[in-house]
């Protein structure tokens, strides 16, 4: 039987509220918005999760967080996607948090080790692992409308552990020598099947539809399909950082330069069709020149209807023997977080998605307060690169926690014209759509800097707020704020400057 640790028995805040006789108004025992105690629970420990524990490390107080994190190690996808070639379609120099530049990148697109050391020693250098208890999945949670919390169950190794919080942030995503078949040609298939045709005995490629593979979309890259970085290049980029952030910058600029190309009918977009079926048709199979005239490579344009023990049978009835299957046919696309979260009332997250899920600017869930999620449904998947948008959605939920934190709150709780004339609504299957012929689309309705624009700023009245006292202004406290009951001298007259800079009260 497996170890059972509870940790439900934590502190929760309840200030003794003073009350008015005069009109019933209760007020707390502090000065005006004294952060209360908070305990927030990230699922997962990749780029989500070490943005949360950065975030909070640097601007919050009197707060409790646990990442838990499934693997042994952290960095999430990329921890998880080890298969030979596994690289970024991202520039290097673009793939990092905006703040965190990394400059010694050994090549113009990175590859899965190398993004793997620098999520390490981003935790590392910040010193967040105390903050992760790897070895750990979620397996449920459930909202405590009383106590304005959720209950979770996690299984950390041998043992069952529940756990409570305040705020629940999934971090979690929403993806998840011998003779050899690989089925599929999309990204993933592009990277393996190079790398397996050079040491495989023979190498079968089940390709149901003939794919090719477009250039470079980066317009700063004119040194080829992979560029390795000189030393001297990485020792200018480690010793001039304005240098180095004008590269990073333009390499951004370049990428969101690019949208109006998936405006369907746009000049732009026509001009990129036809360059890229130019180059498609110079191309065979997934689009690499190096599987050119390849004795041991096979292609195959079929269903592949049957495996069986000497290998695969395709639409014709044809069996190809091989001895390793590898499956690269795309993204499982679950909508639905990978462990049981209950709402309101008891109402389940995968029963309130089916048959489409609700969600709010691709981070809330109605009847399902205080639960956030990064990169979720709706999200900015397509356009721009990932990170940034990352960031604006963990500064979002993080603004939302500290107004739980600051304002007694108990329960935080709370789409589709523009997809019309964009290329993705075009009659094909795509992982945006569920893989569903002509489906719904699940991405955001813009570019990337105008889903970032959208989440600069919390639109609070679209939310129905909760508040732990009756009275809802009881964190104003005791008519005094932070600094006047410290006597800190230098802090009395923030507003009192030289010139039109931001101030604030502590």
């Amino acid at each position: 039987m497996p170890i059972t640790e509870n940790i439900l028995d934590r502190k929760t805040v309840n200030k003794t509220e003073t009350v008015s006789s005069a009109n019933q108004y209760t007020t707390l025992p502090q000065c005006h918005s004294t952060p209360s105690e908070l305990r927030v629970i990230c699922a997962g420990a990749g780029a989500a999760g070490l943005l949360v524990a950065y975030k909070m490390k640097k601007l919050f107080t009197n707060y409790e967080l646990v990442c838990y994190e499934k693997n042994p190690h952290i960095a999430g996808t990329w921890y998880e996607n080890r298969y030979p070639g596994c690289a970024c379609d991202v520039p290097a120099h673009a793939y990092t948090f905006s703040f965190e530049p990394n400059p010694n990148w050994s090549t113009f697109y990175t590859y899965g080790p190398g993004i793997r050391k620098y999520f390490k020693d981003f935790a590392a250098k910040h010193e967040l692992m105390p903050h992760i208890k790897l070895n750990s999945r979620v397996l449920s949670a459930t909202w405590i409308e009383e106590g304005g919390m959720y209950e979770v169950e996690v299984q950390s190794d041998s043992k069952s552990i529940r756990d409570r919080c305040h705020v629940l942030v999934n971090g979690t995503g929403f993806f998840n020598s011998k003779t050899v078949t690989v089925i599929g040609t999309g990204s993933s298939a592009i990277q393996i099947i190079p790398q397996i045709q050079k040491t495989a005995k023979h190498l079968v490629a089940f390709m149901r539809s003939a794919k090719a593979t477009s250039p470079s979309s980066s317009t700063t890259q004119l040194l080829g399909a992979q560029y390795h970085f000189t030393e001297e290049e990485k020792r200018r980029f480690r010793d001039d950082p304005e240098y180095h952030l004008l590269y990073r910058q333009k390499l951004e600029s370049s990428v969101n330069a690019l949208f109006d190309m998936y405006i369907r009918g746009s000049e732009t977009s026509k001009q990129t069709e036809a360059l890229m079926r130019y180059e498609m048709l110079r191309r065979i199979g997934p689009g690499h020149e190096e599987l050119k005239n390849k004795e041991n490579v096979t292609t195959v344009h079929k269903e592949l209807v049957k495996v069986v023990p000497e290998g695969v049978i395709d639409d014709s009835g044809i069996l190809h023997k091989v001895d390793i299957l590898i499956c690269a046919t795309g993204f499982n696309l679950a909508f639905a977080p990978p462990f049981e979260v209950r709402g309101v009332n008891g109402v389940t997250m995968a029963d309130e998605f089916c048959p489409e899920p609700n969600v709010y600017l691709a981070l809330t869930v109605p009847k399902f307060p205080n639960y956030f999620v990064i990169n979720g449904v709706r999200g900015n998947w397509v356009a721009g690169t990932a990170l940034p948008s990352h960031e604006v959605q963990a500064k979002y939920i993080l603004k939302c926690a500290k107004k739980i934190q600051e304002e007694s709150i108990r329960a935080f709780e709370h789409i589709d014209a523009w997809h019309k004339q964009s290329v993705w609504s075009a009659g094909c299957k795509s992982w945006y759509k569920n893989n569903v012929l002509g489906g719904k689309l699940w991405i955001w309705g813009g570019s990337a800097l105008h889903y970032m624009k959208t989440m600069k700023e919390v639109k609070y009245e679209h939310y129905n707020i909760r508040y732990r006292n009756k009275n809802m202004w009881a964190y104003l406290g005791n008519e005094r704020v932070r600094a006047e009951i410290v006597q800190d001298a230098g802090k009395l007259a923030p507003y009192m400057r030289n010139s039109d800079v931001p101030w604030t009260i502590d």
